[in-house]
């Protein structure tokens, strides 16, 4: 395992504020983070909450204090904790979803008058003190697993708790509070104390850097042994695949129907019936050997999408009284039988107004009715737009459909395979039996697989930060003019220059972003290491991965962020597929690791009573 790997936690979060993970990746950065126990954290999430979201949590007074709200283990945890808890939690929570949140949470009412479920009458407020609870026994069994290995902070972490020790009420003055306590009681309430916050703080600060220190100890324990047997009986969990796929509806086979008073057309058993037949014959014709390629399959979804529309213009225009017998208000169109009323379209006795229908004098206004001369309302008239089918490329597999995955990863797969997959739903009737629906088709294209060995990405940058800006109250999504960009740009620029035309070394580089940087690895020379496909904003990470890119390679991109002058240090010594294995292991193991830890230790609730369920999130 690299030097660079046993950074991995710390440099990730310090790429937190300017990246965006996948999914996979978010959930196990959450999982593996520390704890964010300092003070100044704390407060930043309290206060700068989506449009100007502030808590306001009064807590009864000194008997909370006294009181005994969850017994863990040893420990008996008073309410005052608890809240501390409670609050961390909804914080966390308001934070990680600050975007949506107003869309989520009603930011004028109690969280106890909201509902989380509605089948089990569970409200916003009980559910974060579950989530508290469930901290309070995490948090806890990590502290005594600590203390049992003998585990102490490290000369870093403790330096970190001994500066915020010394500057609670510098950090609380900075905010508007006249020290540490005025603080601590302003956001969890009138039993809230100094004392009492620094001894919550010394027990979360210890698990979380166990917990940390464990994770590390046993990913830097990993062989590449370990990880070929974890791999081996799901090899295509980190393959990615290309393909293509086209979606056929049931409901766009549907033929007849009745249409009732309100307008919405039903149909009958048989009419469905005829439906499913005609789109699995559809999808099948599709699926066929020949259409092999995308073009082909795209051609053949034109053809099928025309004889439909020929096929609903027939339904559409079907007469009701027959085809062969015209009535007078056809007569119009026959070229035998003319009554009185259709003069206009005789060749021989022209009136001024029946010149629409004649084939030598075509007046302005009759033009749109003859083949030769178009009119302009022919000539606007748009061109009807065909499907295509959906193209994915390189998509891991764990984004692959699961309708699809088990056809796309079988080993015999090669590149023109072709087949049509039944998609259906499974609901259960009045009399509870389960009913299975066919919707439709998915007709796939297989084109190829990666096995993702490719090399992470070692870079450095640095970031001229966009400054200014108009941020959304409702979205929390913050727009930059072209003046401020062009500020960022320009700044970019002098910089790219400076070390153009300096000693033009990755030393040099890492010098200048030491000093010019925006974002919080400057320290490191804005070096980012192990780097994966998609943790970073898409043209920062596009520049990473870009086939040519080479060590020594260096440019300038811009992000939602703002301008980077960029620098590819070279290819990590780790490669994408055991990046993912490793992550993937390493969850297990800890998950295993901290239930098994959960299971040894018990909680007893006492008295919750004084957590305040009744908690509004106000807008300011």
């Amino acid at each position: 395992m690299s030097a660079s790997s046993k950074k991995k936690l710390r440099k990730e979060q310090n790429a937190a504020a300017m990246t965006q993970k996948q999914q996979a990746a978010a959930k196990e950065a959450k999982k593996l983070k520390i704890y964010t126990a300092t003070f100044w954290v704390v407060l930043a999430l309290c206060v700068a909450l989506v449009a100007g979201l502030a808590l306001k949590a009064p807590v009864t007074g000194m008997v909370t204090r006294l009181t005994t709200a969850v017994v863990v283990g040893d420990h008996k945890v008073s309410a005052v904790e608890l809240n501390y808890f409670y609050i961390d939690a909804i914080n966390e929570y308001c934070n990680e979803y600050s975007s949506w949140i107003s869309y989520i949470l009603d930011t004028s009412k109690p969280l106890s008058a909201q509902s989380y479920d509605s089948t089990t009458g569970t409200s916003w407020a009980d559910n974060f003190l579950t989530m508290a609870i469930s901290n309070v026994k995490n948090t806890y069994a990590l502290y005594d697993a600590a203390n049992a290995a003998g585990h102490k902070l490290s000369e870093e972490e403790q330096k970190a708790v001994t500066t915020l020790y010394d500057n609670m009420d510098v950090y609380a003055t900075a905010y508007g509070y006249s020290n540490a306590d005025a603080y601590l009681k302003a956001i969890y309430g009138n039993g809230a104390s100094e004392k009492s916050y620094k001894a919550y703080y010394e027990v979360t600060v210890l698990a979380s850097s166990y917990y940390s220190k464990y994770a590390q100890d046993l990913e830097d324990s990993y062989t590449d042994v370990t990880l070929r047997d974890f791999e081996k009986d799901k090899m295509y969990e980190y393959n990615s695949y290309t393909y293509a796929s086209h979606y056929l509806s049931v409901d766009d086979f549907k033929m007849g129907g009745t249409k009732g008073s309100d307008g919405k057309i039903t149909y009958s058993d048989d009419e469905v019936k005829a439906a499913e037949e005609a789109v699995k014959k559809a999808a099948e014709e599709l699926a066929v050997a020949d259409n092999n390629t995308v073009e082909k399959l795209n051609a053949a979804i034109e053809a099928l999408e025309k004889w439909l529309a020929e096929e609903a213009k027939k339904e559409e225009n079907q007469p009701t009284d027959g085809t062969e017998d015209k009535t007078e208000d056809t007569t119009e169109d026959t070229t035998e039988d003319k009554t009185e009323d259709t003069t206009e379209d005789t060749t021989e006795d022209k009136t001024e107004d029946t010149t629409e229908d004649t084939t030598e004098d075509k007046t302005e206004d009759t033009t749109e009715d003859t083949t030769e001369d178009k009119t302009e309302d022919k000539e606007d008239e748009e061109e009807p737009t065909y499907s295509t089918a959906t193209e994915q490329e390189d998509v891991l597999y764990s984004k692959v459909s699961t309708l699809m995955q088990e056809w796309i990863r079988d080993t015999a797969r090669k590149e023109g395979d072709i087949t049509a997959l039944k998609y259906t739903t499974k609901s259960t009737d009045e009399d509870g039996k389960e009913v299975e629906t066919l919707k439709g088709y998915y007709v796939v294209l297989y084109k190829s697989s990666n096995d993702n060995t490719y090399a992470l990405a070692n870079v450095r940058h640095i970031l001229v930060a966009f400054e200014g800006g108009t941020t959304n109250s409702t979205t929390g999504t913050t727009t930059y003019s072209d003046a401020e960009k062009q500020k960022a740009k320009d700044a970019a620029y002098e910089i790219y220059d400076e070390w153009l035309f300096g000693e033009k070394t990755e030393e040099s580089f890492a010098a200048l972003a030491k000093q010019y940087t925006d974002d919080s690895n400057g320290e490191d020379g804005g070096l980012y290491e192990d780097v994966y496909p998609g943790q970073m904003v898409t043209t920062f990470n596009d520049w990473c991965f870009d086939e040519d890119r080479k060590a020594g390679d260096h440019g300038i991109v811009e992000t939602t962020y703002g301008y980077h002058v960029m620098f590819y240090s070279g290819d990590s010594e780790t490669n994408y597929r055991d990046f993912m294995i490793t992550n993937d292991k390493l969850t297990e193991d800890m998950e295993n690791w901290q239930t098994g830890l959960n299971d040894a230790i018990t909680l007893t609730e006492k008295n919750t009573k004084f957590v305040n369920k009744d908690l509004v999130l106000s807008s300011n």
